[in-house]
């Protein structure tokens, strides 16, 4: 019966984390999978998540299922971080939020949400390379037609905004543009607060709709300047989805915790959306993971847990900055290393792109045991006063053998 079934397409990501669990050499340096590691090169589990561990082990709520949407208190401090406490349209009930499995099934299910809207029947989604590896088969999975541009500059380290600009003018009306709001994977190149304006005013006028994922909000600015795009937009009036996720600034990676928004115009559409994306979910999952929901939840809710949790994420994204500079450092200065380095100072989170050739990849893999994508992500997370020598001498080395030939 599946003697005609193909093996599945290559998934780089898949494939490096296997090659890196796999080598058993203890010079062994993994920079590439999207996790934030700790000095000693480990999982790093918050304090606040600790203690709220404690405190759901002593109320003991059980293992029943959450609402087949998420945990109403759950869904309202998630949106509240998003959208901020101020927020009108949260105020007026015009933002349906969900439970989804984590940030990439609120990117699934915010896909098949509007592929079954009529408004977006005809519409094309717009993807900004590089990407997220994801986008584009799950959007093509749901039956989307997929058109890419070009989001990052190489040469100046930042975001090409003038092709983002021109993109947008030109696209069909209701084309829908994929949006990270902050610390971009894979680049790390974000819009300033005066981009995110021009891009708002753009898209309002070609009537372009906004899909905004939200993977690493707290890890390149406070949570609301992260949020700044997305708050910007809800004030301008737009309708739009955010996909939410608390994987990475909340160390929860594994439990699968995320939220989707759907901001509308209206209570009584809010009310059919949220009634339209809980079918869905019933349909396809019944529930989201519960665990990781509780623990955000009783963090969130407590003000002495959530104020420990920022100052937790403040220095998280401190040692991300020191990192960034470090190497930056030991390239320019200390072995002056061919290229530009200045990508490391310019963009913000786990993730920057590096100058390297895919043949000088693979020779960290194979010489040094060092690991990064073939694109040059590389986790600056990974990086620790053990392994940041070695790592930036093993780049000076391939880079210089390159310019030999």
């Amino acid at each position: 019966m599946f003697a005609d079934v193909q093996p599945g397409p290559k998934d780089p990501m898949f494939d490096l984390k296997k090659l890196a669990d796999d080598d058993i050499s203890p010079r062994k340096i993994d920079l590439g999978v999207g996790v934030y590691r700790n000095e000693e090169g480990g999982y790093h589990e918050l304090q606040a998540i600790k203690k709220a561990k404690k405190i759901l082990n002593e109320t003991n709520p059980g293992h029943d299922y959450e609402l087949t949407t998420g945990n109403p208190s759950f869904l309202n401090d998630a949106a509240v971080l998003m959208f901020g406490e101020n927020s009108k349209a949260l105020k007026t009930k015009k933002i349906a939020s969900v439970q989804t499995i984590s940030g990439t099934g609120a990117c699934h299910l915010a896909a098949l949400f509007l592929r079954r809207c009529k408004a977006f029947a005809q519409s094309v989604v717009y993807v900004g390379t590089p990407a997220w590896g994801n986008y584009e088969p799950l959007l093509r999975l749901v039956g989307f037609e997929v058109q890419k541009y070009t989001y990052y500059d190489p040469q100046t380290h930042a975001v090409n905004l003038k092709n983002l600009l021109d993109t947008v003018a030109n696209a069909p009306q209701k084309s829908i543009f994929i949006l990270q709001g902050c610390c971009h994977n894979p680049t790390g190149a974000d819009l300033s607060q005066e981009q995110w304006r021009l891009l708002a005013d753009a898209m309002e006028k070609a009537d372009v709709f906004p899909l905004f994922d939200v993977a690493y909000q707290g890890l390149g600015a406070s949570p609301d300047n992260d949020a700044y795009g997305i708050q910007l937009f809800v004030e301008k009036g737009f309708e739009m989805v955010v996909c939410q996720s608390f994987s990475k600034n909340f160390g929860l990676y594994g439990e699968r915790c995320g939220v989707l928004h759907v901001v509308t115009d209206e209570e009584t559409i809010c009310a059919n959306v949220y009634d339209q994306l809980r079918s869905l979910i019933r349909w396809e999952f019944s529930s989201s993971p519960a665990y990781g929901s509780r623990l955000v939840n009783i963090v969130l809710g407590d003000p002495d847990l959530r104020e420990e949790w920022l100052k937790e994420l403040s220095t998280m994204r401190n040692r991300l900055v020191d990192n960034r500079r470090k190497l930056y450092h030991n390239l320019v200065h200390v072995h002056k290393t061919p290229g530009s380095w200045e990508a490391l100072l310019t963009t913000t989170g786990l993730f920057c792109y590096l100058p390297l050739a895919k043949e000088e990849i693979i020779k960290l893999r194979e010489r040094f045991h060092i690991y990064l994508p073939d694109n040059g992500r590389v986790n600056v997370a990974g990086l620790n006063p053990t392994n940041l020598g070695s790592v930036a001498s093993a780049i000076n080395e391939v880079v210089r053998d390159a310019t030999k030939l």
